[in-house]
């Protein structure tokens, strides 16, 4: 009998816990119904309008100020900024919330972008709580990661202008489809993680990227480790099933550095043989090698040029960031992406060399139209990667063979003697 008489008292206690916590929660939201009432007829509070005034005010001075203010503020001439903050709108990738508009979500971003610039330093000049900072910065982050087809496309299965219209690079290089590099990019991480990613400058991701001579992204490959090889970044890159593989066509071309090497679908300079543009100051090529690497060279130097862009006008790559791993990553990727937006949408931008034009065409349908393209999941024996290397090394002899021939013909008489080989 106690033991009924307990349970029905345990019952009768729930029940009046139950409709305390009912009440609580009715009462709870109608005290906020009424003051959002009271609010609505008393209006904005004297603080709240101040703010507001403070923030249109900036936005004004980022747009309204020096002719140079919207570029120096967000890194993009004031034309660029609104198509981009249309496209957001356009596409439904960023939308205007009660408190807070696409362009001051874009403004906020791309001044974290552009200038490494902290958290708390976008709280004092917007007026936002930090976590508004953040969640808005990280918004724009996937959005910009949603353009990525649209801006960045693989290079296509033709020759670039530049190669075409130079007859140093012409027809000599007339396969070849851009060229690879890789970048180190300053990370912040785990102690746990830190000795993986630590090179001899410091802690960093190692990014591999190609472009065109245009200095136009056309592929990004981002979070690896610092202390990884670059081969073994390109040969991750190459065996991901497409569109998220490096595409290669059959018989083109990237161009390389040495620390590639030569293989099927990219050509790296001789070894052992003068390089770099500076070791050519005040000195003619002596042989057919020296003249392939000088060449070699030149071309290969768009993509060093178009990284050194991109780190100018986004200052975050030079600085250790102090968000997740992941996030870091994304932010490498929504850099290169808005490099070629800005490239696409306002060639004249002070801070590009040439101007470039993309169509606006969906990536996944290009995909399926392009032939040709080789495929480096199947895997291979030693003897038959080494009988491909062989292969191209052979074009690459016969490639420097033309050209010392043309350059002979062309400024040394039809002398082709080669000292130094």
């Amino acid at each position: 009998m106690d033991g009924d008489y307990d349970d029905e008292e345990g019952v009768k206690r729930m029940c009046v816990g139950a409709t305390f916590s009912v009440m609580v929660i009715i009462f709870t939201f109608l005290t906020r119904i009424k003051c959002r009432r009271r609010s609505l007829r008393s209006g904005p509070s004297a603080e709240k309008m101040r703010r507001e005034k403070a923030r249109s005010e900036l936005m004004s001075r980022i747009f309204e100020g020096y002719s140079d203010s919207c570029q120096n503020f967000v890194r993009m001439r004031q034309g660029a900024f609104m198509k981009l903050a249309t496209l957001m709108r356009k596409q439904q990738l960023l939308k205007d919330s009660r408190h807070i508009t696409v362009e001051e979500q874009l403004a906020i971003s791309l001044n974290i972008l552009g200038h490494k610039s902290k958290n708390r330093m976008m709280r004092t000049q917007f007026i936002r709580s930090g976590d508004t900072v953040s969640k808005y910065f990280n918004r724009v982050l996937e959005a910009i990661s949603r353009i990525q087809g649209r801006f960045m496309k693989q290079a296509p299965n033709e020759v670039p202008q530049e190669i075409l219209s130079n007859p140093s690079f012409y027809p000599f290089f007339k396969d070849c489809i851009g060229m690879i590099d890789g970048t180190y990019v300053d990370a912040m991480l785990p102690a746990a993680l830190v000795s993986r990613f630590r090179r001899r400058k410091g802690v960093t991701q190692n990014v591999l990227a190609a472009c065109t001579p245009n200095k136009l992204f056309t592929y990004v490959l981002a979070g690896w480790e610092g202390s990884a090889n670059d081969y073994r970044i390109l040969q991750d890159a190459l065996s991901r099933p497409q569109p998220n593989g490096l595409r290669v066509y059959t018989g083109k071309y990237y161009l390389c550095d040495a620390g590639y090497t030569t293989q099927p679908g990219f050509i790296s300079p001789y070894r052992g043989v003068r390089y770099h543009l500076k070791e050519f100051a005040g000195r003619t090529p002596q042989n057919r090698r020296e003249l392939f690497n000088l060449r070699h060279s030149s071309l290969r130097s768009k993509i060093e040029a178009t990284f050194g862009i991109l780190k100018n006008s986004f200052k975050i790559l030079t600085a250790k960031p102090h968000y997740p791993f992941p996030t870091q990553v994304d932010i490498v990727l929504a850099c290169t992406v808005l490099h070629n937006y800005i490239a696409t949408v306002d060639p004249e931008d002070e801070l590009l060399n040439e101007t470039n034009d993309i169509e606006e065409e969906d990536a996944a349908e290009e995909i399926t139209e392009e032939t040709n393209v080789v495929d480096f999941t199947q895997p291979q024996t030693v003897r038959e990667q080494n009988t491909s290397k062989d292969e191209w090394r052979s074009l690459r002899d016969q490639i420097a063979m033309d050209m010392w021939i043309d350059y002979c013909m062309k400024y040394r008489h039809g002398d082709t003697h080669e000292s130094a080989l």
